[in-house]
């Protein structure tokens, strides 16, 4: 699973939510500037002739704007800075269209068609950008700005319509965005949820409940992925089977309580021992464990297998039925990557030597040194 916190999922689903909005707004834009191009050229009011060039050359500018906008958020510099990116592309979108507005109004008095395209265009913004604020209202304001002058200029000197339009834009298009925010943090909130939940599931169907590390399904998996990217790159790879001393004696002398203790103290023991994230412990069964060490030759193994003993030697846990020691001891068989055939192979391998360090007096390990 992604180990997203509930913020950087958000803001990662805000950048994906942005970059297909200023794919479509900017599509949008273009189809309008189209149809707009063709619908002034052939009006036989001759109303735009003397402001069509200067609207042809918006267009162009603008077109080109648009083509730039609906791609930007895909390249990786913006994507790194896409809160910044957003905001500044959310207002040139927003001044490129009042600029368009502006100019229909006054050069061709068509207050009504100006009114009727800013109203689109706030529309527009309000879908396309209300998963980040900032952006939102960088789009909105010169729009609604423009849109205001507009209904003022139309109005004949009353201003009664023009503000209580203001005020009723304002509160669609906030209301709106909260709406649309709410839904979508919502849904991101329910996802980042259910993750979390997947991967509780997951880490308890990986973890021993007594000792609190791997159980022996993690290992199996864990095993298989490792030996087949050690066979992949022909690299490095120890396994590590061991073997609590006369841990039956212990149980028999002390009781199952005494007993799981001493199996939870062992098991952090050897988690204490293992130094990378990627070396794993496992609770193989009963009193065995068994750890895996991606990328390690013969002495990194034989490395961790002795601070195993001086870490479980150092804790000085008392034994009261051992012809070992008056102490927990362990017995330990190492396994190395050779060319195996397969990873039971190897795990097999490792427990011959934990059967030969056993039978050899415990309290040691033993390997292959061919």
């Amino acid at each position: 699973m992604d180990e997203l916190s509930l913020t950087a999922r958000v803001d990662k689903a805000a950048l994906t939510n942005l970059s297909t909005g200023f794919r479509w707004a900017s599509a949008v834009s273009l189809f309008f500037l189209l149809m707009m191009t063709f619908s002034f050229r052939i009006d036989k009011t001759d109303i735009m002739d003397g402001y069509f060039d200067h609207f042809f050359l918006l267009t162009i500018v603008n077109s080109f704007i648009f083509i730039f906008g609906a791609k930007f958020l895909s390249i990786p510099f913006f994507q790194q800075h896409w809160k910044l990116a957003s905001i500044s592309y959310a207002g040139v979108f927003s001044t490129c269209w009042a600029a368009i507005i502006s100019l229909i109004s006054i050069g061709g008095d068509y207050y009504d068609a100006a009114d009727i395209l800013s109203d689109i265009m706030l529309m527009i913004v309000l879908l396309g950008f209300f998963s980040y604020r900032p952006a939102f209202y960088a789009g909105i304001i010169p729009i609604l700005l423009v849109s205001t002058v507009i209904s003022f200029l139309s109005s004949k000197n009353s201003f009664i319509l023009p503000t209580e339009k203001f005020i009723a834009a304002c509160l669609v298009v906030e209301s709106g965005r909260r709406i649309l925010y709410r839904w979508f943090s919502n849904n991101i909130e329910k996802d980042h949820e259910n993750k979390r939940l997947m991967k509780k599931l997951s880490d308890m169907a990986s973890r021993d409940q007594l000792t609190d590390i791997n159980n022996r399904r993690f290992f199996e998996y864990e095993l298989d992925k490792q030996f087949q990217h050690t066979k992949r790159t022909q690299g490095e790879l120890g396994l590590v089977m061991i073997d609590i001393d006369h841990f039956k004696s212990y149980n028999d002398e002390l009781g199952h309580v005494e007993g799981d203790k001493c199996l939870r103290k062992v098991a952090a023991i050897i988690q204490k021992s293992l130094k990378r994230h990627t070396d794993s412990v496992s609770r193989y069964g009963g009193e065995e464990f068994v750890v895996l060490l991606p990328n390690t030759d013969i002495a990194g193994t034989i490395e961790v297998v002795k601070r195993i003993q001086t870490n479980l030697a150092n804790a000085a846990m008392l034994h009261p039925d051992s012809s070992t020691s008056e102490w927990v001891t362990v017995s330990q068989g190492i396994a190395q990557w050779r060319q195996h055939v397969g990873p039971e192979s190897l795990l097999k391998e490792a427990d011959n030597y934990l059967y030969l360090a056993k039978k050899a007096g415990r309290n040691q390990f033993l390997y292959s040194t061919a």
